[in-house]
């Protein structure tokens, strides 16, 4: 099966560059969904072959929906900018899909060697695995005509991931893969991990107790 690999970007001239020198190599479709970046972004990106580039308004939902609109592949993944898959990433997804399951993500694992990630990353994959809600920094994949028939990601501030993946495994079968995605510890290291991870856990109180995604973007700062 053919797979689209969509990346939402928004100013990610750090990091951009790095993630398609690997996944340049991918026998697969690459779309970056930019979201009006005002740094270097689109110009990295333009020196690499065969990826399709494609203008949006800004919003990570919005980006990547247009994008799996004109995708080619019958797999869906999206990835973050600053997170970079093993090398055998496509074929364990394809394996996944084609043992019968509609979609799931990657196991996480944050680039760094301090013991704390270690628990951070863990406990993201328990979640994962036990309850089928993914983040987007766990590199989601789907089949395309099961995304489009949930219709896509909802249109939030923030938390598209979680919406999403709730509508996904309500009535298809998801999987945790032990193929690691690796994601940059970029915003532990600006914001501090004791920090970083209280507004994690406010924000994730805050929406369960069924404050608007809108109202909590307010204490979620882009990070780049």
């Amino acid at each position: 099966m053919r797979i689209s690999i969509i990346v939402p970007t928004y100013n990610e001239e750090k990091t951009i560059g790095d993630l398609l020198e690997f996944i340049e190599k991918f026998k697969a479709e690459i779309i970056i969904a930019d979201g009006g970046s005002s740094d270097q972004t689109l110009g990295i990106a333009a020196k690499c072959k065969d990826i399709i580039i494609l203008n949006t308004c800004k919003g990570r939902a919005q980006q990547m929906n247009q994008a799996a609109n004109i995708a080619k592949g019958a797999i869906l993944l999206f990835l973050h900018a600053d997170c970079i898959p093993e090398h055998n990433a496509l074929d364990d997804i394809a394996a996944c899909i084609n043992q019968g399951y509609s979609g799931g993500c990657l196991s996480q694992r944050i680039s760094s060697h301090k013991k704390i990630f270690r628990f951070i990353e863990g406990s993201g994959n328990l979640r994962a695995k036990f309850s089928g809600i993914f983040y987007g920094d766990q590199a989601i994949f789907v089949k395309k005509d099961v995304f489009l028939s949930l219709g896509g990601f909802d249109d939030a501030e923030i938390f598209e991931d979680i919406l999403f993946s709730k509508k996904l495994c309500r009535n298809h079968k998801v999987r945790l893969l032990k193929t690691k995605v690796y994601s940059s510890p970029r915003r532990w290291h600006e914001q501090g991990i004791i920090k970083t991870t209280l507004i994690n856990w406010l924000l994730t109180l805050g929406f369960v107790m069924g404050f608007s995604p809108k109202s909590l973007k307010k204490i979620y700062a882009d990070i780049r």
